[in-house]
């Protein structure tokens, strides 16, 4: 009978042990869905920021160009004004 006792004793805190993983598992199921839910919220705000950087560097490199266009356009006007006579 002693054995009986604790083969039911046993089996209760089997299922319990099997009913607590269960729910620590759905539990970390649960926060899993959620940070990738927020991961992939936040791939799209990085893939966002990363195009926003790459345009900003896009247009910083077309302003550069473009300013090195103005400045050798500057130094010609410069060369010419130079050759002007001044009679």
């Amino acid at each position: 009978m002693y054995t009986f006792a604790l083969a039911q004793t046993g089996a209760a805190e089997i299922t319990w042990a099997k009913a607590r993983a269960a729910y620590e598992i759905d539990t970390a199921v649960d926060a899993l869905d959620d940070a990738r839910a927020s991961l992939i919220g936040l791939a799209a705000d990085t893939r966002w920021d990363s195009d926003g950087v790459r345009a900003m560097r896009d247009a910083i490199a077309d302003f550069e160009r473009r300013t090195g266009v103005e400045a050798s356009a500057a130094r010609s006007r410069a060369s010419e004004v130079a050759r002007i006579d001044a009679s």
